[in-house]
């Protein structure tokens, strides 16, 4: 079974990719914002942050679970979209997409969703500094990065093909 992580700051363009591509290939697209949300995957809700502290081994280990039962049942393969599916072992993804967005839509975008201005700026300060990416590579994983809206292609494109 083919498993592909979407991954990427918020806002930009994660889910759009991630359901294109799984309706695309047949696979299955599965939320993993809403997986943790859904099942209790955090120890608390950060107010100041707007966001759901999440314990990352804990998350690896349930998704884990989940990937080996959709193995189980027969599925040709699954895109896991959130900016938390990276974390996967390289022994379970096939492949990391980054998606990219420049600042100013992704600012847009963020401020469209009502985030709080610390949240954006959190967010923006992690697209700056390519979190997902940096974290991506240095977990070993083969990354693929798509940029959106405004980016240079020429910039950090597919490494690891």
């Amino acid at each position: 079974m083919k498993v592909i992580a979407v991954t990427g700051s918020a806002g930009a363009g994660k889910t759009v990719y991630a359901k294109r591509l799984a309706k695309d290939n047949g696979y299955l697209y599965f939320n993993v914002g809403k997986f943790i949300k859904k099942y209790k995957v955090y120890d608390y809700y950060d107010r100041k942050f707007d966001t759901y502290a999440v314990d990352i081994r804990e998350l690896v280990n349930v998704l884990s679970d989940v990937v080996y039962g959709l193995k189980k049942e027969g599925w040709k393969g699954v895109v896991l979209d959130g900016h938390l599916s990276h974390y996967l072992s390289n022994k379970i993804i096939d492949y990391v997409i980054v998606i990219r967005c420049d600042i100013k839509t992704l600012r847009q975008r963020l401020i469209k969703r009502k985030y709080s201005k610390k949240k954006i700026e959190e967010n923006v300060e992690a697209e700056i500094m390519e979190t997902c990416l940096i974290e991506s590579e240095e977990l070993g994983h083969k990354v693929k990065v798509v940029e959106g809206k405004g980016l240079n292609k020429s910039t950090r494109r597919q490494k690891n093909d």
